[in-house]
């Protein structure tokens, strides 16, 4: 038995305790869902609040075995009542649905979602903010911001939890709320905006490291998604290696001018003075008689260079400019 802890928010409530959004990022099998199912279910029996469980898509929660499979550990850990049964809509207190515990929401249909229909929720869980797939809903952070407000508005004590495996740090979240995780932090707080990144980081696995499975994980390079050494989320922002070729094309964002420089297969974003007169803007209101709107063709080609991990970026405010572009309508 490892001396470790399973997940907690320890390391968040000593340093940022005062945070309201939070991001919680780590490998797989540390029990971070289970921590927060176990904290949904003790805020439900210690104070008679609930909780909202959100994924990114509806049909998430209309697979039978989400349903099936939810209260497996709270009913073997005993967090919760035996009567407490789970529909596609939620966690009930008893199959004539007398209370609910637990609200399914999901961030594609955030619009549907009235205030009047949540007046008990005090925690918002997402549940893996990002998906292995890389297929975000469209304007996710606005959705996640417009539920935010719909259901919690005005209650301080309430808090709403982010939580995925390592993926990486492009992802329209973080672009949209302009935040990176500092490598050398496990507790990034932003605190003039009230958020916070905790990269998990010394917790206990269920999945110890001699378990003789990894080497088949390593074999299909799935690691990526299990330690942050080997993952995503810290490479995207680098230095630009010398002896590159500066690209002909430039971009025109909020009165910053990015080119893109291609060294070791890699295509590295910074920003540039234009050495060319193919500069186009981001937005409508950034177009002149000299500089059109940046093509379609070019935007599907930053977003292809993202889909496989080929973009780097000089700095955080560089990777959410370009970041923006493909997130557009995410």
């Amino acid at each position: 038995m490892s001396e470790k802890e399973w997940y907690n928010t320890k390391k968040l409530e000593r340093y940022a305790n005062d945070a309201n959004l939070i991001f919680v990022v780590g490998e797989r099998r540390i029990g971070k869902t289970l921590h927060f199912l176990q904290k949904a279910f003790e805020l439900w029996y210690s104070e008679h609040k609930s909780t909202m469980w959100l994924r990114n898509k509806k049909i998430e929660f209309q697979d039978p075995s989400f349903v099936k499979d939810f209260l497996n550990a709270p009913k073997k850990f005993g967090w919760c009542d035996e009567n407490v049964i789970c529909f596609p809509d939620g966690v009930y207190t008893d199959k004539n649905k007398t209370e609910q515990i637990i609200k399914f929401q999901s961030i594609s249909t955030f619009s549907n979602r009235r205030g009047n229909m949540t007046d008990d929720v005090y925690m918002m869980v997402l549940d893996e903010f990002m998906p292995e797939d890389r297929k975000f809903p469209k304007r996710c952070h606005i959705g996640l911001l417009s539920l935010i407000k719909t259901v919690m508005e005005g209650r301080e004590d309430a808090k709403c939890y982010c939580l995925s495996n390592f993926i990486s740090s492009a992802n329209p979240y973080f672009v949209g709320f302009r935040i990176y995780p500092k490598k050398e932090y496990d507790v990034t707080y932003y605190k003039d905006k009230g958020i916070a990144i905790e990269v998990c980081r010394g917790y206990r696995n269920a999945i110890q490291e001699d378990n003789p499975w990894n080497r088949v994980f390593q074999a299909g390079r799935y690691q990526d998604y299990s330690e942050a050494e080997e993952d995503h989320l810290f490479n995207l922002v680098c230095k630009i290696p010398k002896g590159g070729e500066l690209n002909h094309v430039f971009i025109m964002s909020e009165g910053v001018t990015y080119g893109n420089t291609f060294a070791n297969g890699l295509v590295y974003f910074h920003e540039v003075k234009p050495t060319t007169r193919y500069v186009y803007a981001t937005t409508l209101q950034e177009t002149t008689d000299k500089i059109n709107l940046l093509p379609k063709f070019y935007k599907k080609m930053i977003e292809e260079w993202s889909n496989n991990n080929l973009l780097r970026f000089s700095n955080p405010n560089v990777m959410y400019a370009i970041l923006s572009i493909i997130y557009e309508t995410v």
